[in-house]
This record gives structure tokens, C-alpha cells and sequence, in this order.
């Protein structure tokens, strides 16, 4: 994707989360992204389209932060699609002030791409039989709770709303860069899929160790296909040193190839935006327990 950004000069086809999608799917051949390939390619491709066209109708500010998000999150919602890191491509045109409609064809080329490799590697892959292991259903009390309950929802708007005024104080929208939304609501709003929830040091340690990996290497190799790789397997090292899995480290490390002048303060301004998520979802937890803990009666 990098040798098709500097052969055809079109930035956003190597769109950040496109990292994420892949380090998964790779390693996951059998998990929710990978057994749904027709929404892996087209769920970030609706996204994109409606982040172009609020771009194009409203300036950086709330209200097209929210509807961006909100119109994301309901794409998910209405297409039962498993592929969250679409909403880093509903949020990108945003924060880099794309208008372009070139750019959800762009996303179409990774994510299709992307798609198009799962589907070969499940043919090709020889299927291995395995017997199936009985699980007891849960009680009919108490069902497993989903990321569409309401209790994420104060959280996010905390969170949402303290960002927004970092982004004026640092005077940048990196503050609130794309694949950090998608790390809220897996945080926030998906607690039971997110594997790096309570391990919040590693979470700031790995995301800025990316960022600062992609922009050095950005700045010194420049958009090439061996910086890329090298961005790509820097991030792996944090991953596997850390003992930690966050696929969204990925984009923070692929983010600076899309930037066309990635800004040096371009690590320091995403770690502000991480640490900010980490004490709003701290907090979320602490007050969570409390409320959860039964009150003593002398």
C-alpha cells in the first residue's frame, strides 16, 4: 500500500487502521474480523463517505465531532458489523480535513485488498477439524452485557468533551486522532472484547513508542515501503515486550505516513489525547465499583 501511495500520490491509501484490520485478521484467521470479509471491505467504505460529506458541510468543532462519530457508530450498529476500527475511517477525513471523494475509494482499496487476502488465505489454508466444545448457556437472568447499553455513554461524553478542549488548547486535532476513538469505545462501550482494558501504563507506553516510531521514521526514510514495514514491526516489539494486545497501536504508527507534514510535537500531542482517555475511563471504573459495592448497615 506504502509503493501505491508514492506511485499514484494519493496519501490516504494507506489508511492508518488498515494496520489494525490486518494485524488481527493475520493472527486471527478464525476470529469475528476475519469470517466477515464482506464487512472487513465495506463497512469502513460507508464510514469514509459520510466522514467526506460532514467535512464537507461542517467545520472541525463538537457538533461534527459528535455527528460524525454518532453517524459511525449507527453504520456499525445498523450493518451488525464487528469491524469497529471503521470508525477511525468515518473520523480521519475530519482531522486532516479531507474532502475528497477519492478517499472512500481509497479506503475501498486497502480494506478490499485486505478483504480479498482473508477470503484466499481461508481457500487455501487446509481446514483442520475440530470437536466441538459444549459451553452452558448463560442464566437467563443476567445476560452477557453488549456494547449498546447506555453506561458508556457519560463516560464518553467526557471524554469527548475534554478532548475537544486539549484540541484548542494544543492548537491541534491530533490531540484527538482517529484510532483513539476507536480505543475509547473499546475501552468505554466494548469492555468485555478489549484486552488491553486495566493495563493503562502499557496502553500509554505502546501508543506513544508507536507514534514516535512511525513519525522518526517518516521524517527519516520518508513515505517509502521500508519505513512502513519497519513502523510495522517496531510496533509488533512493543507489543510482544509489553505482553500486550492493541491492535490500534497500529494506526498511531501508520498515522504519520498520511499527515502531509506530520508536525514534530506529533508524538507529545497523541499521548495527551491517550492519557486523557486513560483517567476518564479510570475514573469510569472507580465510580462503577463503587456503585457496585453494597452498602453497609449498622
Amino acid at each position: 500500500m506504502t509503493a501505491l501511495v508514492r506511485a499514484t500520490g494519493v496519501g490516504f491509501l494507506l489508511f492508518p487502521e488498515l494496520g489494525a484490520l490486518a494485524s488481527v485478521v493475520f493472527a486471527d484467521p478464525g476470529g469475528r474480523w476475519a469470517r466477515a470479509p464482506v464487512l472487513l471491505a465495506v463497512t469502513p467504505v460507508v464510514t469514509a463517505l459520510l466522514g467526506v460529506l460532514i467535512t464537507r458541510l461542517l467545520p472541525y468543532g463538537p457538533l461534527a465531532v459528535v455527528l460524525d462519530l454518532a453517524t459511525c457508530l449507527l453504520v456499525i450498529r445498523a450493518l451488525r458489523s464487528p469491524i469497529v476500527p471503521a470508525i477511525s475511517a468515518g473520523i480521519l477525513p475530519l482531522a486532516l480535513g479531507i474532502t475528497s471523494w477519492m478517499y472512500p475509494l481509497a479506503i475501498l482499496a486497502g480494506t478490499g485488498g485486505l478483504a480479498l487476502l482473508v477470503v484466499l488465505r481461508a481457500s487455501l489454508a487446509p481446514a483442520i477439524p475440530t470437536a466441538p466444545i459444549p459451553t452452558p448457556a448463560p442464566p437467563a437472568a443476567s445476560p452477557r452485557p453488549g456494547p449498546w447499553r447506555l453506561p458508556w455513554l457519560w463516560p464518553l461524553a467526557v471524554f469527548l468533551a475534554g478532548a475537544l478542549v486539549l484540541v484548542q488548547l494544543l492548537g491541534s486535532h491530533l490531540v484527538l486522532y482517529p484510532p483513539l476513538l476507536v480505543i475509547a469505545w473499546d475501552m468505554l462501550a466494548d469492555r468485555d472484547h478489549c484486552p488491553w482494558l486495566g493495563r493503562p501504563l502499557a496502553v500509554l507506553v505502546v501508543t506513544g513508542g508507536a507514534a514516535a516510531a512511525g513519525l522518526a521514521l517518516v521524517q527519516v526514510l520518508g513515505v517509502v515501503p521500508l519505513a512502513s514495514f519497519l513502523a510495522m514491526l517496531a510496533t509488533a516489539l512493543l507489543l510482544r515486550l509489553s505482553q500486550l494486545r492493541c491492535p490500534p497501536a497500529f494506526g498511531l504508527a501508520l498515522l504519520p505516513f498520511v499527515i502531509p507534514a506530520p508536525p514534530a510535537t506529533y508524538t507529545l500531542l497523541t499521548l495527551a489525547g491517550t492519557a486523557w482517555l486513560l483517567l476518564v475511563v479510570g475514573l469510569a471504573e472507580r465510580l462503577d465499583r463503587r456503585r457496585r459495592q453494597p452498602e453497609w448497615n449498622p
